[in-house]
């Protein structure tokens, strides 16, 4: 009874955290020389694992004339003050749609539109600090830009909404220093760009909402030719507080393509996919992705591992119809499979939150390398405006954590028996398996404590332990055999 009122603290504590595997969430950049602002949609880059440069726009972009700029070089743990981004030359405050990317010597690339008026790249070679090789990209009708950096190569597409009309497409084999510009459809609308290992581009168009059609084009040969369009689904679409457009993503491995969009033909907004598992030359029916239908889900956003896992991220919040008073948090699932079938959602968000502005930006994304899955976004948890937050997990983990606010009471596992609360001795015990059995244990931060049991089980074995080999606090013991995998929760009393 002693340790009752700990223990209530502690699963209190508990519940302000992420759901594991997630990291607790970090601020990404804040705001410029005192100036209140509100920052919306984002973006950033990845590289070696260490660096990761930021980009967002703002809520002001008509009267603040910059792009909040951010970088860390301890992956994730903290982030330098950000550097307010501004240019000038094109003679227009309406910084705005920047997207950002690393090339292969590890400089960075950032791409800004200014209102509709014009798009340029810029070029960095110290992280961002400063800014080289100005280009003009392209002028007069440009919208919702996106950019694909790889090696030295860029590509970037965009709807062109004056003059030509169509999605557009600008190429660069010179690390940006020049731009060859074409259009490459006669529709428009709201275009997601994403390339393959093999690089393959795929490309994603969500048209004519409130009501329109989804389509989708392949080049194989880096955009020199496109693929005929496919139609993928009929789509339906209104805005609301907190988001005003059907965002759409697409991300490919290996003949796995999955292209995401926000629907709201059920009378609340859900983030819904089409698959492809044959390289995008067909694709499943239209299906939903969140696992929670109540509310609103928007801002969907997926994106392939290394090894072929599916990660997707959206906002969610149980309030419809939406207004200033929705909470909202930032939920992910998992997907072993490309798409065919997906884990419970967790929550990436450690908390939930209120937007104090109706623009809360209209993509966030997700980045992948060969260890992490990480995660940026735009939450109010200052009360006063919004800011970026940031995230990661660990790829080992994210197949198997279950979100902790949706399984209260998790069903202990056929092949392992574990006693939720650990004081003193402790004993573990395996059940046997024809496939060979791992057992670790991991943090709230999703970090591997140690190893429990690697190998066959081919009778009943147990696993002692002490209580005092461990720190106080709460813990997910990870068990798997084969396709087999449960998650327990365990909260260790040393003694």
């Amino acid at each position: 009874m002693k340790r009752l009122p700990f223990l209530l603290l502690l699963l209190a504590a508990a519940a302000a955290f992420a759901n594991p595997p997630f990291a607790p969430n970090v601020r990404v950049s804040d705001d410029a020389g005192g100036q209140m602002i509100n920052q919306g949609e984002s973006d950033f880059a990845v590289y070696r694992g260490q660096y990761i440069y930021s980009c967002c726009n703002l809520a002001e972009r008509s009267t603040v004339a910059m792009i909040p700029y951010a970088w860390s070089t301890n992956g994730g743990t903290s982030f330098a003050p950000n550097i307010p981004f501004n240019d000038p030359t094109p003679g227009n405050p309406w910084h705005t749609d920047p997207a950002i990317g690393v090339d292969d010597s590890g400089y960075v690339h950032m791409i800004v539109q200014y209102s509709t008026a014009s798009l340029y790249h810029y070029f960095s070679r110290n992280g961002g600090q400063t800014w080289h090789d100005t280009t003009f990209v392209t002028g007069s009708g440009v919208d919702k830009p996106w950019m694909v950096v790889y090696r030295n190569e860029i590509y970037i597409t965009w709807q062109q909404t004056s003059g030509s009309l169509g999605i557009w497409q600008a190429k660069s084999t010179n690390y940006g220093r020049t731009f060859s510009t074409g259009r490459i459809w006669t529709r428009t609308g709201v275009n997601a760009l994403g390339m393959d290992e093999n690089q393959n581009l795929h490309l994603g168009l969500v048209d004519n909402w409130p009501s329109g059609n989804v389509y989708y084009r392949k080049s194989t040969d880096r955009g020199v030719t496109w693929s005929t369009e496919i139609l993928l689904s009929n789509s339906s679409y209104s805005t609301g507080y907190g988001d005003r457009a059907p965002i759409n993503s697409i991300t490919a491995r290996g003949q796995n393509v999955f292209l995401t969009w926000v629907d709201s033909r059920t009378g609340t907004w859900d983030v819904v996919a089409c698959r492809s598992t044959n390289g995008g030359a067909t694709w499943s029916s239209r299906f939903t992705v969140n696992d929670d239908t109540a509310g609103g889900q928007c801002k969907g956003w997926a994106e392939f591992d290394p090894y072929g896992g599916l990660h997707v991220m959206w906002y969610h919040t149980p309030n419809w119809p939406t207004n200033s008073s929705s909470r909202w948090s930032i939920r992910y699932r998992y997907s072993p499979n490309g798409g065919a079938s997906f884990n419970p959602s967790l929550r990436i968000s450690d908390t939930t939150f209120a937007s104090p502005v109706d623009f809360i930006g209209e993509y966030h994304v997700l980045r992948s390398d060969s260890q992490y899955i990480y995660a940026q976004w735009t939450d109010g948890r200052a009360v006063t405006n919004n800011d970026l937050y940031f995230s990661k997990a660990l790829l080992s983990s994210v197949g198997v954590a279950q979100g902790n606010d949706r399984v209260p009471n998790p069903v202990v596992p056929k092949g392992l028996l574990a006693p939720t609360v650990w004081a003193g001795p402790v004993v573990l015990k395996l059940s046997p398996r024809e496939q060979p059995v791992s057992l670790a244990l991991y943090d709230v931060a999703g970090r591997k404590v140690r190893g429990l049991y690697e190998g066959k089980v081919v009778v009943e074995t147990e696993v002692r332990l002490r209580s005092s080999e461990f720190h106080n606090g709460l813990y997910f013991l990870l068990w798997r055999s084969g396709q087999e995998q449960e998650v327990k929760k365990i909260i260790n009393f040393p003694r």
